[in-house]
């Protein structure tokens, strides 16, 4: 299981959670209706509404429209 990385301050486009998903949407997933993933609490920060991680789940939320 990969590990949400949280340092107590989440970056822009960013909100902190104490219950996300553990798999977050990437610019290369975003085409994909229902990515699988497992469905446990992850503490730390995740994109807000309309924005993705723009590699993977420690790189920076871009909107959805920039990928």
């Amino acid at each position: 299981m990969k590990k949400i990385l949280y340092n107590g301050t989440c970056g822009p486009n960013e909100q902190y959670e104490d219950c996300g998903i553990e798999c977050q949407r990437t610019c290369a997933d975003i085409q994909i209706p229902q990515k699988q993933c497992h469905q446990m609490c992850v503490i730390g920060c995740f994109c807000i509404n309309g924005y993705v991680r723009q590699h993977d789940e420690n790189s920076l939320c871009i909107q959805e429209i920039e990928c």
